[in-house]
């Protein structure tokens, strides 16, 4: 029973570094307002085409993740502006942040949820 309980509590350990390093990879930014006013940039909603027609930032540029458009569009944007990513909750942002930093852009950041984005002026 006690190596039961053992194999539970360091299966629990690997699991939370596990989800914390899932995290850094996206590389959620913790205060959005903080790092928007330091290097203000471009916010790309990756939300699908619904998800963006019941609410998006109005400076927003929309390209779903979940398609090609995101690809295509992305090919087109300056690798040396800032972009600020978003979904719904973090991960397809995170996603589409790793896409982009393999793909020469080095100032992305995953803003995570709309609700992180939504007050940014």
């Amino acid at each position: 029973m006690r190596i039961l309980h053992v194999s539970f509590f360091y299966l629990f350990i690997l699991a939370f570094f596990a989800c914390q390093g899932s995290s850094t990879a996206q590389g959620i930014v913790k205060d959005i307002k903080t790092q928007w006013n330091k290097e203000p940039g471009i916010i790309v909603d990756v939300r699908t085409p619904d998800e963006w027609n019941n609410g998006h930032h109005p400076k927003a540029i929309h390209a779903d993740w979940m398609s090609d458009d995101f690809r295509k569009k992305s090919a087109t944007w300056d690798k040396n502006k800032t972009y600020y990513l978003h979904c719904e909750a973090g991960g397809r942002s995170g996603q589409a942040v790793e896409y982009l930093r393999k793909n020469g852009f080095k100032k992305v950041y995953n803003a995570g949820g709309y609700d992180q984005i939504k007050d940014l002026k």
